[in-house]
């Protein structure tokens, strides 16, 4: 799954279903980080161009799947797996995410 901020600012949630696989997606260049890190406030931070910590707030509480019982159990499924990985900030309540800059 990922999570993707549209060059109009719009923030979704795609491939939802995917929880092998966890990116924030950005339509732009790493020149706007600071945009991007407004935009974002409130679903990730952003410490640097590469990484983001999506809370795990933001993510529950999406409208596609807020509902969704059993997508809701799989991303605790997930979570736990991540763990071990150090992929996990109980501090933040995040889920450490790669970002992919997209022209």
């Amino acid at each position: 799954m990922f999570v993707k901020l549209s060059a109009g600012g719009a923030i979704t949630l795609e491939d939802s279903a995917n929880f092998r696989a966890f990116k924030l997606v950005v339509e732009g260049g790493p020149g706007n980080l600071d945009a991007v890190r407004k935009t974002l406030a409130g679903t990730a931070e952003l410490p640097d161009k590469d990484t983001a910590w999506i809370y795990e707030s933001a993510l529950r509480s999406r409208p596609e799947v807020a509902q969704d019982a059993a997508w809701q159990t799989a991303l605790g499924t997930m979570i736990e797996k991540a763990k071990p990985h150090g992929w996990i900030d109980e501090q933040r309540k995040a889920i450490k995410a790669h970002i992919e800059w997209t022209a």
